[in-house]
């Protein structure tokens, strides 16, 4: 009786072992597969964007037109001189008699809208006015005037712009030796400014990058919305704010465009501006997006 169930038993025993190495091998073969697949994804994805890159650059070009810039900047224009209202032609009183309107008045107060808002202001966001406001505390300047009250020589703590919320460090990028040639250092999960361009408040161009994505050396992503930008200026100012240990700028956003990295050159101006930079499209970075800001206010810390 015991050989008779030693033959059954022995195979039953011998195909339990080899189940594992039947599922083993299938799974090896699905994980093979689903590899394959994910990168030929991933490699058709980076052809398409690589084949589209640069076709957008018209929709990255954007300049506050020049008959508006000065109020833009909140450069306060002279107001034209009233003509004396003769007494035989005084204007007719205005008197606010519908019920309904000053209702909808009180609701939807068009002085505290802003005017993006108008055609509809039932749907009004929280948005701050638009036009050449300049928070409370700052001191209205023009991009051509020398300070004396605070150190020019002073860089950059913390760069700050809410229409896309940023809030970030700012560190003077090194030079690094590539041996055959030199390069800045890439920004590490901060907003890296050029040592060579010019600091806040001072005349010239202060240059500053910051990464649009870094899935693969993990440096951050803190300039991830900066291409928004050029639709918000077509309706409201975007203001830049650095810091630095003695005093805070204000920076308003003039323009933006989009060139290739191998036409990239630093430049500089006769006033206080600065230009931020990100690299575009994703996934391919051969373009870069910049971003021009003119100094419009200041505050010592």
């Amino acid at each position: 009786m015991v050989e008779q169930n030693d033959g059954p038993i022995a195979e039953k025993q011998s195909t339990q072992t080899k189940k594992p190495n039947i599922t083993f091998t299938m799974l090896a073969a699905y994980s093979v597969a689903a590899l394959g697949i994910g990168l030929i994804s991933v490699s058709g994805l980076y052809i398409y964007s690589q084949s589209r890159s640069g076709s957008d650059i018209a929709e990255f070009v954007y300049s506050v037109p020049d008959e508006s810039l000065d109020t833009h900047l909140g450069i306060e224009a002279k107001a034209p001189q009233r003509q004396p209202i003769a007494d035989d032609d005084q204007p007719i009183p205005f008197e606010l008699k519908s019920p309904d309107v000053a209702q909808f008045a009180s609701l939807y107060p068009g002085d505290l809208l802003n005017p993006k808002y108008w055609s509809e202001p039932e749907w009004a966001g929280s948005d701050a006015f638009g036009g050449p406001t300049i928070p409370d505390g700052f001191v209205p300047i023009l991009s051509t005037d020398i300070f004396k009250d605070f150190d020019p020589t002073a860089n950059a703590t913390r760069m700050r712009i809410p229409a896309i919320k940023v809030n970030s460090t700012v560190s003077e990028l090194n030079i690094i030796d590539l041996g055959d040639q030199k390069s800045y250092e890439t920004p590490n999960n901060t907003v890296g400014h050029i040592p060579e361009t010019s600091r806040p408040g001072q005349q010239g161009d202060g240059w500053f990058f910051a990464h649009l994505e870094s899935f693969a050396a993990g440096e951050g992503n803190i300039f991830r919305h900066l291409p928004d930008i050029t639709e918000l200026i077509k309706q409201d100012p975007v203001d830049v704010y650095l810091e630095t240990p003695e005093a805070e700028f204000i920076y308003r956003v003039t323009s933006t465009s989009q060139i290739h990295k191998d036409d990239l050159k630093l430049s500089s101006s006769t006033d206080a501006q600065i230009t931020l930079v990100t690299c575009w499209p994703p996934r391919v970075y051969d373009y870069r997006v910049l971003v021009d800001a003119t100094l419009i206010a200041y505050r010592p810390v």
